[in-house]
């Protein structure tokens, strides 16, 4: 039976954390990699994830030669495992990166990162073909069946929510996003309507969202109440707190699954399977 499949190689927010205490759920910062049936490669964020996701790839007999990656937004643990993607020194490869509309445009951001006081690797080392490119308000359309929307939502410069909608498969990945308050963002459930699968950001408790405020971060209640509100099938709780440990994130996926029972915690190598 054709399946479409979704990866965890990092879920964790803020930084990396390889703590002894974080290691069954993981200290990979964001990286989520889905696959379609026809083997069509869409990765979500490139944290310290996208580096071993890279070396997986490397390994794998067929893999897909092109690789979509859409970027939630250019902060530090969403980017910083773009540096070792070993892929990119590979000829065979071509990878399309998409980013949202920022005050800079996406070629500076990206030479920015390259400076030669941060990184001795420059672009032109690459031998991959290496494309750049803004989200375009139309969305993107990868294949005749897989196509890409998005939404900017609120976080400290704007990060983007994507929902993707493989025929008749919606996935919608939305991290990094704080409600305005006392509410949910409307353009939130839109967006994430009827999904098969909604992977959300649950970085804080109710009770810890006041002494966050401005931090551009959501609770896990808020989480549960979204994938109500928006006929969500399935909810998958991402960008743990550094500080939460194994024990406090399993804890919040029991509360969050008293709540909306097809709840889980994203876990690295956790895979989602669904039927194409």
């Amino acid at each position: 039976m054709a399946e479409h499949t979704i990866k965890f190689w990092g879920v964790r927010g803020s930084f990396p954390t390889p703590d002894r205490d974080k290691i069954e759920v993981g200290g990979h910062s964001s990286c989520v990699e889905v696959r379609t049936a026809d083997n069509k490669m869409i990765v979500f964020d490139m944290g310290t994830g996208f580096v071993p996701m890279g070396n997986a790839l490397m390994a794998e007999p067929n893999s897909p030669k092109t690789i979509n990656v859409f970027i939630s937004h250019f902060h530090w643990d969403h980017i910083i495992g773009y540096l070792g993607f070993v892929p990119f020194f590979s000829k065979d490869f071509t990878c399309n990166i998409y980013g949202k509309k920022d005050k800079l445009p996406i070629e500076d951001i990206f030479e920015h990162i390259h400076h030669f006081t941060f990184w001795p690797v420059q672009v032109p080392m690459y031998q991959a073909k290496f494309n750049l490119q803004t989200f375009p308000k139309e969305g993107v359309q990868i294949s005749d069946t897989v196509k890409v929307k998005a939404m900017l939502h609120g976080h400290p410069n704007g990060a983007n929510t994507y929902r993707i909608e493989i025929d008749e498969t919606v996935i919608v990945y939305c991290t990094d996003i704080e409600h305005p308050d006392n509410k949910l963002n409307p353009n939130t459930i839109e967006i994430a309507k009827n999904a098969d699968v909604l992977i959300k950001d649950a970085q804080f408790t109710d009770e810890q969202m006041p002494a966050h405020k401005g931090w551009g971060h959501s609770s896990w209640q808020q989480c549960t109440e979204v994938a109500k509100q928006a006929n969500v099938k399935q909810l998958i709780l991402f960008h743990h707190s550094p500080t939460n440990d194994d024990k406090a994130i399993l804890q919040i996926e029991k509360d969050a699954q008293a709540v909306f029972p097809n709840t889980l915690a994203a876990r690295e190598g956790l895979k989602i399977v669904l039927p194409a």
